[in-house]
């Protein structure tokens, strides 16, 4: 007789990975929606739950919620839905989550096609079920309504305070203050600003002066902000109000007043920083640069191709009619570098081959090594109670960032304290996230993992090329390495390399 033993059957409990979003607004005067308080109670809910474990937090704050193009933590956590980073979303309320009903069914039917639901726990309403989109149509008109109600009243009584003289901005501009609402010079600012238009005036680009004040000043400066000052009128003690306009309804979209609205342009409401010749010369430069900078033309491959041999860049160079690329250095003598000069028709070819080779090959090349990142970045976080620290702090500082400015528009705060108070948690937090980066030890792992998501992305969303792309070639490629000018090296992604033929 032979007796076989048949193991019983264990059961495994499926476990939920759960992501939480929370958004509040820096006006927001309901304690039970302050940041941190929502980031600890989704923290603590999970704790004691054998099904569900939390996956991820993420969190928008004093930010609009009428549209999702500027909520930066819900972008991100549509991208990880979309990588199934986890299973089901929660949310405190519909009108957490959007107060656009195309915006909020978008995302919805797009979670649910990914098969991860969400769950709005005031509303009751659970996007598993049959009814969910349904009775999110209903709210979600219902909000998107009070939304538009709400911002027509708002913009009458902004335009009629422009009307009459009496519109202050919600913020000062870099070299001012407001005090008891008044513009009033901040000198250690102003001297900024005075240097900035100098500097530009004797010759220098804003990339230039940006630089010098980074390094001088220790703080981030970028060419936006010095092109942005040197256009305000501000600094000749002017205001032109109503710069910029918004679209009646939702979603509500900023753009700049090209005449389709009234401007309201008002003189000498403060005490200049700049005098008006000073001004106008700045003005007429940066016209001029503008005009210079339009005939310029931007080759697909400029900046984009080095040679492998040399290190020398590449230019672009025509013959017969027919467009090169060829190494600087060797064109200068050919004595100096071997490479000679590819067909620009080559390198297009390549990159097509190339394009059509990684997404033929996405899944078994580009996902895996996403994969092994992924689990190096878990491995490096874990148990790293100093970042856990530095996060914890940082969810402090929002709350307070919060009740600052809740402070403020409630009127128990004068706008001198507030923009001290305000400036000193922006510090902090500042340098948290300073702190956050250097002791995760996987800022540049994290970089990594983007990219070569963003690549993934786009070989999953883009069809097999027939011709050469330039707006595709740009999201994919980082560099061109020219080994010869029979053959070229493609760095896509995170740092991954590729080589390709050149054919003639």
């Amino acid at each position: 007789m032979v007796v076989t033993k048949i193991q019983a059957k264990v059961e495994t409990r499926k476990v939920t990975r759960v992501a939480a979003y929370i958004r509040v607004s820096s006006d927001s005067d309901d304690q039970l929606h302050s940041f941190s308080a929502q980031y600890r109670y989704y923290r603590e809910l999970f704790e004691s739950s054998p099904d569900e474990v939390l996956s991820e937090i993420y969190g928008d704050e004093g930010i609009t919620g009428t549209c999702t193009e500027k909520r930066a933590e819900f972008n991100r956590m549509m991208n990880d839905a979309r990588r199934h980073r986890f299973d089901r979303i929660i949310v405190k309320s519909l009108t957490r989550f959007a107060r656009n009903t195309k915006d909020c069914l978008e995302a919805t039917r797009e979670l649910k096609q990914l098969g991860i639901s969400v769950y709005f726990e005031e509303n009751g309403i659970d996007t598993d079920h049959v009814s969910g989109e349904m009775l999110i149509t209903l709210l979600g008109m219902a909000a998107q309504n009070e939304s538009v109600s709400i911002s027509k009243n708002l913009r009458w009584g902004i335009r009629k305070r422009m009307e009459d003289g009496t519109y202050i901005n919600s913020s000062a501009a870099f070299g001012y203050d407001y005090i008891d609402g008044k513009l009033v010079v901040n000198e250690h600012e102003a001297e900024i600003v005075r240097r900035i238009f100098a500097d530009f005036l004797a010759g220098k680009g804003v990339q230039a002066i940006a630089e010098k004040l980074t390094e001088e000043t220790g703080e981030l400066w970028h060419h936006q902000c010095i092109s942005y000052i040197l256009a305000n009128e501000r600094y000749i003690g002017d205001k032109l109000l109503h710069k910029y306009c918004t679209t009646e309804m939702l979603p509500f979209k900023k753009h700049i007043n090209k005449g389709e609205q009234p401007k309201y342009y008002v003189r000498g409401t403060h005490e200049p920083i700049i005098d008006e010749e000073t001004f106008r010369k700045a003005q007429q430069l940066i016209a001029s640069r503008r005009s210079v900078e339009r005939q310029f033309h931007d080759y697909v491959f400029s900046k984009m191709i080095v040679c492998g041999n040399c290190g020398h860049s590449f230019k672009r160079a025509v013959d017969s009619g027919k467009a090169y690329w060829i190494c600087t250095y060797h064109n200068k003598s050919a004595a100096n570098c071997p490479v000679r000069q590819i067909p620009e028709t080559g390198i297009c070819s390549a990159f097509v081959r190339l394009f059509n080779k990684l997404k033929a090959n996405s899944g078994t090349l580009l996902k895996p090594a996403a994969k092994q990142l992924e689990m190096l970045i878990l491995k490096k976080q874990y148990g790293n109670s100093e970042l856990i620290t530095a996060r914890r702090d940082m969810v402090d500082a929002h709350d307070q960032l919060v009740q600052v400015h809740r402070l403020r528009e409630s009127g128990l705060l004068p706008d001198e304290i507030f923009n001290e108070r305000k400036k000193e948690i922006e510090f902090r937090l500042l340098r948290l996230k300073e702190k956050e980066v250097s002791v995760a030890d996987t800022d540049e792992l994290s970089d990594r993992l983007t990219r070569l998501y963003d690549l993934i992305d786009l070989l999953e969303d883009t069809s097999y090329l027939m011709d050469f792309d330039e707006s595709i070639f740009r999201l994919a490629v980082e560099k061109i390495v020219a080994m010869s000018e029979n053959e070229v090296l493609f760095k896509v992604g995170d740092g991954l390399e590729f080589k390709e033929r050149i054919e003639r």
